[in-house]
């Protein structure tokens, strides 16, 4: 997860003047007891001796925290290697998150974004694929103070097992993963869902290498569509890894950034709080264009309105030039046919004919949930209304009992 992403994406994003059409903002870093909403406390004492376990990793104590979180410093083979700086980097993350959370709640915005966060892979007490605090949980319940039913979807391209883990079985928050999946590949969950999760408010679409543009987008509206029409969702929580884009260094789905927007155009045209969050994204140029992009989606731009190439104007053109010589640095990521090669239409059909049958069970349990939530509130409604009522009575009772004066 380098700075490097995030610094690219913002130099692109002012080159384009979106910077200018929104609301910019620098978050206040998360504290530790916002943290401990969903982590433990000796894990994040351990993230904030950090310095003091780099500096001396074989003291006993030292030791004893890398051990227990699995977490070995200056490690160069590890995903999660300890580091001095790491508490300033996951709180700032963690409370840009939460900034994002609050300005829906406040309704100062409809729309919120944090690039730079996404960590879906942090578990409560261990850090794992590059995520040390999972700051979209945070997010997520922080929204739970006024939402009754939150919708998460993953687009990345491993499968949001840290998110979905917190929130198994929880019917206010349902997660929808849509990732790659096969033997060996990272974190090796998110298979098709079973009769035995039907009510584990967990979908997870696992797609095969180079699942193509059409194929991926049928899976994703496929979802989105019944999950919507099913649970109904108060506010959504969208998680837009980029190293499902073609030509990432780690992910191997033939998926251009048309197709990754225009999942992002959909989950905003259904007119709930969203927040947008980062995720993944090994090739940089490729991930600050796929942001660039969707943040240009998210303030009403269009295709039309942006420019086919990066600016020259932005002060990584140079850097984006070289990795696209000979030709011109294009603002969109395409495939390249020398190397994606999408699976055959026929083929994606049998995986997502397979992807449909196994949700209906969680549809089922999605519409039952949503049916139990109207129905509290109806009560809840009428509950109040008789109360009301009965007050009204009461002090009209109360007002006839008195004397009435004469003049």
């Amino acid at each position: 997860m380098r700075p490097s992403r995030v610094r690219v994406l913002h130099s692109l994003v002012r080159s384009l003047g979106l910077d200018k059409e929104m609301t910019v903002r620098q978050a206040r870093p998360a504290t530790e007891e916002e943290m401990r909403v969903f982590h433990r406390s000796a894990y994040l004492e351990c993230l904030k001796q950090a310095p003091r376990i780099c500096g001396d990793p074989l003291e006993e104590t030292a030791l004893s925290f890398q051990k227990e979180f699995d977490v070995p410093a200056g490690s160069a083979t590890h995903d999660c290697p300890l580091f001095p700086e790491v508490w300033s980097l996951v709180a700032s993350q963690a409370g840009a998150s939460l900034a994002c959370a609050d300005v829906l709640l406040n309704g100062t915005a409809d729309v919120a974004m944090n690039w730079a966060g996404g960590l879906h892979h942090a578990a409560s007490a261990n850090a794992s694929g590059f995520c040390f605090v999972n700051d979209i949980v945070l997010c997520i319940k922080r929204l739970l103070h006024r939402y009754s039913r939150v919708l998460y979807i993953d687009l990345d391209v491993h499968h949001g097992d840290g998110v979905e883990t917190a929130f198994y079985g929880n019917s206010r928050v349902m997660t929808f993963s849509i990732h790659q999946f096969g033997k060996g590949f990272f974190p090796g969950t998110g298979d098709y869902c079973t009769p035995q999760s039907t009510n584990s408010f967990a979908v997870n679409c696992p797609l095969p290498i180079s699942t193509g543009d059409a194929a991926y987008l049928l899976s994703f509206r496929t979802a989105l569509t019944a999950i919507v029409s099913c649970y109904d969702p108060e506010a959504i929580v969208l998680q837009c890894g980029a190293d499902t884009i073609a030509g990432d260094l780690i992910g191997r789905l033939a998926v251009t950034t048309f197709t990754h927007t225009q999942c992002v155009a959909d989950v905003l045209g259904l007119g709930l709080p969203t927040v947008l969050l980062g995720g993944g994204g090994y090739h940089v140029f490729h991930t600050a264009k796929c942001w660039a992009i969707h943040t240009a989606t998210a303030i009403g731009r269009s295709a039309s309105e942006l420019p086919m190439y990066v600016p020259r104007k932005d002060p990584y053109y140079m850097e984006h030039r070289r990795e696209s010589i000979p030709l011109r640095p294009t603002l969109h990521v395409f495939l390249d046919p020398d190397v994606d090669r999408p699976l055959s239409w026929e083929v994606s059909q049998k995986y997502w004919r397979q992807f449909c049958l196994s949700i209906r069970g969680q549809m089922s349990a999605a519409i039952a949930i949503r049916q139990k939530f109207t129905r509290i509130v109806q009560f809840a409604k009428e509950d109040a209304d008789r109360r009301k009522s009965s007050l009204r009575e009461r002090e009209e009772k109360e007002r006839a009992k008195r004397p009435r004066t004469s003049e």
